[in-house]
């Protein structure tokens, strides 16, 4: 028989001993940190991504990868001041979630992964990539007489009919 209760009970025994601890006035490292409200996502997320692994749930593990993406990515920002605000995360988890699906069930997933992984580091490095393309044509700006030149000699001299 499958028992149901065991996260339940692990979270009600979790809970008591933090109280428990907080009324003897005994500090827990890093409490700020880890009593956060992203930790609460990073915790759901863990719990549904590890259900669907096992299971072989597609959609648990889906919800659960991207629930704890969002708790890490909302840490990294609140908490450890990691990053910033950008929606080219938010692109990157659902990403990743897509991939985990697809490792999981060995069928659908990549495609809508490897679109939204192209997506978001566009967006995350789009800067580095406009630079680069600027430099590119700017150096082109440069040389298109020189090229126009090669192939007016080209069409006349060694072209064959």
């Amino acid at each position: 028989m499958k028992r149901n209760n065991v996260i339940p009970g692990i979270i009600l025994i979790l809970v008591g001993l933090y109280y428990l601890l907080k009324q003897f006035q005994i500090s827990i490292p890093f409490s700020d940190s880890l009593f956060a409200w992203p930790s609460i996502l990073v915790a759901i997320g863990f719990v549904l991504a590890f259900q669907g692994h096992s299971n072989r749930d597609d959609n648990k593990i889906f919800s659960g990868t991207i629930l704890l993406g969002l708790g890490v990515f909302f840490h990294g920002i609140h908490t450890f001041h990691l990053w910033s605000y950008h929606w080219g995360y938010i692109t990157l988890i659902v990403s990743i979630a897509f991939f985990m699906k697809h490792f999981v069930t060995k069928r659908d997933g990549i495609v809508p992964g490897i679109i939204l992984l192209i997506i978001s580091l566009f967006a995350l490095y789009s800067y580095q990539v406009t630079t680069w393309i600027q430099t590119f044509f700017s150096t082109f700006d440069t040389f298109w007489p020189i090229i126009f030149i090669g192939i007016g000699v080209y069409l006349l001299f060694f072209r064959r009919k």
